[in-house]
């Protein structure tokens, strides 16, 4: 499979995830949801947080060292020190995939 096929292939898949995200959002107003719907929605930027820690570590046990796991975990570390300090989600994700793709260059 081709680089560009792959990359094709992701982008295609991110925006079919943000179209599912979104159109319940554009379609039903915040005010309309349940309230148990709105506190959860409250956790959400957490959860995602903690699902690309999880995705970070969980993928890379199949490498026995430490070394190239590294810059996964340690973006990780980033995102989730930047969500802490901040809300939103975008600046924490960003922020942890630049310091990834930073190591994995160098």
């Amino acid at each position: 499979m081709s680089a560009a096929t792959i990359v094709a292939t992701l982008f295609a898949a991110g925006a079919v995830s943000w179209v599912l995200r979104v159109t319940p959002i554009a379609l039903l107003p915040t005010a309309r949801l349940p309230a148990p719907a709105r506190r959860l929605l409250d956790h959400a930027a957490p959860a995602a947080i903690a699902a690309m820690v999880g995705a970070g570590i969980a993928g890379g046990s199949a490498l026995p060292d430490l070394g190239p796991r590294l810059p996964v975990l340690l973006g990780a570390v980033v995102a989730a020190v930047i969500a802490w300090r901040r809300r939103g989600l975008v600046l924490p994700v960003v922020a942890g995939l630049a310091v990834a793709v930073a190591l994995t260059v160098l």
